[in-house]
């Protein structure tokens, strides 16, 4: 039974790992499926009748692995059609609010609504601009914009669109008018608008409704800024910390009432079952959230397990709790969360495995009960600090440079006093001035923390693959350190360093285990540095890199991981596409920018300006105009003007003069060359301009296309004296004014250029080498399912 089991567990696994990389194009459908069955089962009753034992198991796997496929696929299948059935369109539409994600300086909400006649109710999200703030659990009715999903994509990026199907989210939409028809408050949504008047007046609201209720929308910025800077925004989302927590409180009440009951009435089982009890109560408070879901899932199946009175390892425990969320929920992989949520779980299964607090002695005796939860929790946070780092990294690209001292501090006061605090406070209705000793407790925690409030340690995907490389070595040190074999006996298995501090060996690290953990971290390491070596080697000479900041233009001149940037995008109050897009990629991928040229200061070029200079002070501006952005160096972009950089070439085509604020006509026009290769970088610069500088320019290779495709730019004259091979497009999908134009395409296929659309394929880099030039995409042919373009293009 039990290897049946974990081959199933390893087949959901697989499965469902499956949909973070396959195209929409090879997601196994249900008549594939069929058609795998007619051909494997006829070969099994083969096998079977013919005692071929070992080819008969290896089809019995091949058909568990085929019907796991396709059963997690389906859950991608079935939201793709949902997602592409959609079209831009204004609709009226009933909806019922299940989410409210912000409500703050905007508000944004997911909603549940029948989109169609005769199908079922869907998932969408709402832009919500009507004056009215929506609630949970109340319906409304209004003129809701709806239009498929899209989103901006950049390399290695943060994906709207996987983040929208994690949420089981198939639409977009705003609502400017709306008008409330009912509503179905559920005893928890009556206790969270009680809570909420109860604490109107309180600092800390928004984190005390967040760790009582799961709901962030009212959590304020400042405080949201503390917790993600010291890497303790963990504690806010209630997950398996919170949901364990309320397990223990409700075992340990049951438990001291069992110390009042004849020995005839205590039932070992019911503590457990009351910390479940417990646990699920506060899952509910929390809207049984996708990690309090998987948090509680994994409680109530281990206890069931428990209860079954079946052993299994924590590593088996692991696997089959991992499949048996993956088997409620094939799309979770898709969301954050869970890669924390389980990565932080099997990092701490390794770690106590190997390096468990009992190894860890003062003068031959453990420590004394008083010191040693203290001790633990400094051997648990260094655990995850060796082990769980790497992942942080991949995921976010940064760390807490203090974000070790403030978990050890946080983690004990949220757990032991402010949690049960709220929870107590939730279930009195705030009696006994609960609500103010939570928000007291609260304030005291976060100005705590906020001492350990610093600079964030920021790396770049190489670095993150050397230091995940660090990591594995140091863990390999330390255990074959640890588990070293001796030639005494084992009651003298001790390391004895001065001051009374002992390390007890257990036991001897086996051939065999040391083996398979050496290759292990060995293998690791390996293919990091490996990784690390490859993107070196294959990288081009210097590459062009035109990013997705939606309807506004950003592209980087890049070569030896130094920098030009052409223009910043589009700004807004409280934000910025510099501030989205181009610095995380900036330190994601270890470039640093020495100048940045301003084409001209319309808004949706110009706008991200400040926000470069304020991150990197020491870069020089280049611009037509007087404007001043902030910059510590300014020089002129004027007619004539030349720039060598690294070996390539920059001359200044256009404008003829300075001006106080420069326009679409007035935008600095760059020729780029390297000595075989020519780029012409245009920003808004309109045809009476292109007649201009254009006459001379002759043929390029790679035309950045003016004016994001506006039939005002990219005239005749210029595509007749450059006949670029390449022609970049920076738009956003459903702009406004429907860009590019068709003119403008039309133009562009009849001198056969390759039209390349940020709006369709997100960032384009275009790399060029010594003899060629080669063009990617973040968005492509062999993109996950979930990355693709979905609906109608707005070419």
């Amino acid at each position: 039974m039990p290897f049946n089991l974990f081959i199933l567990a390893g087949a959901m696994i697989f499965a469902s790992f499956s949909l973070l990389v396959l195209p929409d194009f090879l997601l196994l459908t249900d008549k594939t499926l069929w058609l795998c069955l007619l051909v494997l089962i006829p070969l099994l009753l083969s096998a079977y009748l013919c005692k071929k034992i070992s080819i008969y198991r290896i089809l019995v796997v091949l058909i568990i692995i085929v019907s796991a496929l396709a059963y997690a696929h389906s859950f991608a299948l079935d939201l793709l059609n949902q997602a592409n059935s959609v079209s831009a369109r204004k609709q009226q539409l009933s909806f019922t609010v299940e989410e409210v994600l912000h409500q703050q300086a905007y508000q944004t909400i997911i909603a549940r609504a029948q989109l169609a006649e005769g199908l079922p109710e869907q998932r969408i999200f709402l832009n919500w601009k009507a004056e009215e703030r929506p609630f949970l659990g109340e319906q409304w009715q209004g003129e809701v914009t709806l239009r498929p999903l899209s989103a901006r994509l950049n390399l290695g990026g943060f994906d709207r669109q996987q983040w929208y199907f994690s949420k089981g989210v198939i639409a977009v939409g705003t609502v400017k008018e709306a008008i409330k028809i009912g509503e179905n408050f559920s005893w928890r949504t009556t206790k969270l608008q009680r809570a909420l008047r109860q604490t109107s007046d309180l600092s800390q609201q928004g984190l005390l409704m967040a760790l009582a209720f799961g709901e962030r929308a009212w959590l304020d910025d400042t405080s949201w800024k503390i917790y993600q800077q010291t890497n303790t925004a963990h504690l806010i989302a209630i997950s398996g910390l919170h949901i364990g927590l309320a397990a223990g409180i409700g075992f340990l009440l049951l438990r001291a009432l069992q110390f009042a009951l004849p020995t005839l009435a205590i039932q070992p089982l019911l503590p457990i079952l009351n910390g479940l009890l417990f646990a699920l109560l506060y899952a509910y408070l929390a809207g049984f959230s996708v990690p309090t879901l998987r948090a509680i899932s994994a409680l109530v199946f281990v206890a069931f397990i428990q209860f079954s009175r079946r052993y299994y390892s924590a590593y088996q425990l692991f696997v089959l709790v991992v499949a048996f969320l993956l088997f409620y929920d094939p799309l979770m992989p898709l969301s954050t969360s869970f890669w924390l949520s389980a990565g932080a779980v099997g990092c701490l299964i390794v770690w106590y495995r190997y390096v468990p607090f009992s190894l860890f002695q003062w003068r031959h005796k453990p420590f004394s009960p008083k010191v040693q939860w203290v001790l633990g929790l400094f051997h648990l946070q260094f655990g995850l600090l060796i082990l769980f780092t790497p992942l942080q990294l991949f995921l976010f690209n940064s760390v807490a440079a203090n974000g070790f001292f403030a978990n050890l501090i946080a983690v004990p006061l949220y757990s032991f006093l402010l949690v049960p605090l709220i929870l107590f406070a939730v279930l009195t209705d705030g009696a006994f001035y609960s609500w103010s000793l939570a928000n007291g407790l609260a304030e005291a925690i976060t100005r705590l923390i906020a001492f350990f409030q610093g600079e964030q340690l920021i790396f770049s995907f190489n670095s993150a693959l050397i230091l995940t490389a660090i990591c594995s070595l140091l863990f390999l040190l330390l255990i074959r350190f640890i588990y070293r074999e001796r030639a005494i006996s084992p009651q003298n298995w001790q390391i004895k360093p001065s001051r009374g501090f002992t390390l007890n060996i257990i036991e001897p690290w086996s051939p065999v285990r040391r083996k398979k953990i050496t290759a292990g971290l060995i293998g690791i390491a390996l293919l990091c540095l490996s990784s690390v070596l490859i993107r070196q080697c294959s990288a081009p000479h210097w590459h062009l890199d035109t990013l997705d900041v939606g309807q506004g233009l950003a592209t980087l001149i890049v070569k030896n991981n130094r920098a030009i940037l052409y223009d910043t995008g589009a700004a807004w109050k409280g934000g910025s596409m510099a501030e989205l897009e181009i610095l995380p990629y900036l330190r994601r991928e270890g470039i640093t920018p020495e100048k940045l040229i301003l084409s001209h200061d319309d808004n949706d070029h110009a706008g991200g300006a400040k926000a470069i200079f304020e991150a990197y002070p020491n870069a020089v501006l280049i611009s037509p105009s007087a404007q001043s952005y902030g910059e510590t160096y300014r020089i002129e972009c004027l007619q004539g003007k030349v720039w060598h950089w690294q070996g390539l070439s920059l001359t200044v085509l256009s404008p003829q003069h300075r001006i106080e604020r420069a326009e679409n006509a007035d935008s600095c026009v760059i020729l780029v060359e390297d000595g075989r290769h020519r780029v012409l970088l245009t920003g808004d610069a309109e045809i009476k301009n292109e007649q201009v500088f254009a006459r001379s320019l002759g043929k390029i290779d790679v035309l950045q296309v003016g004016h994001h495709g506006s039939k005002t730019s990219t005239g005749e004259f210029l595509l007749a004296q450059s006949k670029p091979d390449i022609a970049v497009i920076s738009s956003g999908r459903w702009n406004p004014w429907k860009f590019p134009h068709p003119s403008v395409m039309e133009r562009l296929r009849r001198y056969q250029s390759r039209v390349e659309n940020t709006a369709v394929s997100g960032q384009i880099r275009v790399n060029f080498y010594s003899e060629k030039l080669a063009v990617q995409r973040a968005r492509h042919a062999f993109s996950p399912w979930y990355a693709r373009e979905i609906g109608f293009s707005n070419e």
